[in-house]
């Protein structure tokens, strides 16, 4: 595992903490992680330790408003006022790049948990070529939230950009925390896993479970309608292999339903190589579930199987 200087993020201002886990043994490819929302690098350090001992070479990084990436409290959850979702995907090929410049002649992955999947999806429309396949999990499907919200939270950023949106937060976790149903425990957080350990240790770190800034929930709605409309694939080639990986009882994917829907979807627009896997028993974080290393295996199976394709 190596720790570098940051690398200086897309808009100048900002620099993103980042971490290098280079296998021991000969590479076979390399993946690049996208973190979600009120997330950070620090807590993907398992599953890409995992895939180093494995051959595979991993870059994790802090988004913007996220992690050791941020100089100050006040920037968590908040990205930039001018073009936050451009910096965010660009962000992603800044990474990108530098990990490829350490490991050239191999396939080259993406990964994006949550918003970092509707962060990959929208990357994909006119990168898709610059990678050998992509990963997306805790993704969901077209929703009719983001065209309600942003408008009204359009209003709100302009006004005041870097004040946390409690309320926003709080719906948030409450309408999520109420597709559980009889499941629901007692923190507001319940929605993410079925694993009271991940849970506990989520509400202790005083980097996740923050709210967004308006700039911030701004930029989620943003990114949610380019990357969950319909046709968000419509640029990408028919044999760009993808990987959908969701809980069945992950809230943000409506229980295994929108994953269902999109594969099918993206299946009758023509792709050829699109793979899902629905994890029983789990919620909206599969890599922090107590039977994690099931996640963590067939993850690498699909990377392999995709190596070996090339």
């Amino acid at each position: 595992m190596t720790t570098n200087a940051p690398i200086t993020s897309s808009d100048q201002a900002h620099q993103l903490y980042h971490t290098f886990y280079d296998p021991e043994s000969t590479v076979k490819a390399t993946l690049l992680i996208v973190h979600g929302m009120a997330d950070h690098s620090g807590r993907y350090q398992r599953f890409a330790q995992f895939l180093a001992d494995n051959g595979i070479a991993v870059a994790t990084y802090d988004q913007l408003g996220h992690g050791r990436t941020i100089k100050s409290r006040e920037e968590l959850g908040f990205f930039a006022l001018q073009h936050p979702v451009q910096s965010l995907l660009k962000d992603v090929i800044i990474m990108a790049d530098r990990l490829k410049s350490r490991h050239p002649n191999v396939p080259h992955f993406v990964f994006g948990h949550s918003m970092g999947s509707f962060i990959v999806r929208t990357v994909m429309k006119h990168h898709a070529q610059d990678f050998a396949g992509a990963i997306l999990m805790g993704s969901a499907d077209s929703s009719l939230i983001s065209k309600v919200m942003l408008p009204l939270n359009s209003v709100l950023a302009k006004a005041a950009p870097k004040k946390p949106n409690l309320l926003f937060a709080d719906v948030m976790n409450e309408l999520l925390n109420r597709k559980l149903g009889r499941k629901i425990t007692t923190s507001k957080f319940a929605w993410l896993s079925e694993n009271p350990k991940n849970i506990k240790n989520y509400e202790a770190d005083p980097l996740t479970g923050f709210a967004f800034t308006n700039n911030g929930f701004l930029t989620l709605f943003a990114l949610m309608q380019a990357g969950l409309n319909k046709n968000w694939a419509a640029t990408i080639r028919k044999d760009f292999p993808m990987l959908f990986v969701s809980g069945e009882n992950d809230p943000v994917g409506n229980m295994g339903r929108d994953i269902n829907r999109v594969v099918k979807r993206l299946q009758k627009q023509g792709f050829s190589h699109i793979d899902k896997r629905l994890f029983p028993n789990m919620r909206h974080e599969p890599l922090h579930e107590q039977h994690f290393e099931v996640v963590y295996h067939d993850i690498l199976k699909w990377l392999m199987m995709i190596i070996n394709e090339k």
